[in-house]
């Protein structure tokens, strides 16, 4: 079942990649500080999704993801370290 989900999601991924390309062929010239490069809009819309989604995705995993798993394991801060007795009385 998996893995006809993913080949849907690839499919539907590709199908609109290539309507996004096909619908905006328009060049553009992008000048970033260290870089000038010129390519389609479709193009330039696609990668600009992709990084968001990466950079999205590595926020997510160090503000959210990798904290909660840290307390599950029991690797507290100092400050709830100090908060916490011991023993029990």
């Amino acid at each position: 079942m998996f893995r006809w989900i993913v080949l849907i999601a690839c499919v539907l991924a590709a199908v609109v990649g290539l309507a996004v390309g096909v619908m905006n062929p328009d060049p553009v010239r992008a000048t970033l500080p260290a870089l000038e490069f010129e390519m389609a809009l479709g193009s330039l819309l696609v990668i600009v999704f992709i990084a968001g989604v990466l950079v999205g995705s590595l926020l997510f995993v160090f503000f959210f993801y990798l904290p909660s798993r840290m307390t599950r394991r029991g690797v507290a801060s100092a400050s709830t370290r100090a908060r916490l007795p011991d023993q029990n009385a």
